[in-house]
């Protein structure tokens, strides 16, 4: 009978462990150690949720046909605001399959959505506002 009562326990820790993995973004891995992201997954799963939701929500990409001149310039150059550590090779054209936020120093205003375009592109990258992104996390969690 305790052996079974063990059997029992031990499957039940198992499965519990089992819901607590996380899996992350591989685009975390830029800003943050694997290392790190599989502790936050045991620590703080809500935080690795978050960071998660992060990478993939808090921008969004929109193409235009045309960004008219004398409008040009009311949109900042993202690509002067990489900070990537050196020697790692930037994709030579950045688009929505390669696009990762924690390439750019973007300052992302409390109350304030910002935008900014990609290179000389007709791409605009919109970043959302802090209080944005922390309302479509609560909504979904």
């Amino acid at each position: 009978m305790k052996k079974l009562l063990f059997l029992f326990c031990a499957v039940y820790a198992l499965n519990l462990f089992a819901q607590q993995q996380s899996t992350f973004d591989s685009r975390l891995l830029f800003r943050y150690e694997a290392e790190f992201l599989e502790n936050l997954s045991i620590t703080n799963p809500s935080k690795l949720d978050y960071l998660n939701f992060y990478i993939g929500n808090s921008y969004s990409l929109h193409q235009l046909d045309e960004i008219p001149s004398e409008k040009i310039s009311q949109f900042p150059d993202i690509l002067e605001l990489l900070n990537v550590p050196e020697g790692y090779v930037i994709p030579t054209t950045i688009n929505e399959t390669n696009f990762n936020i924690l390439l750019f120093e973007v300052v992302f205003k409390e109350k304030q959505s910002s935008s900014y375009r990609i290179g000389d592109t007709n791409i605009l990258v919109y970043i959302k506002s802090k209080n944005e992104i922390y309302t479509l996390f609560n909504e979904i969690n």
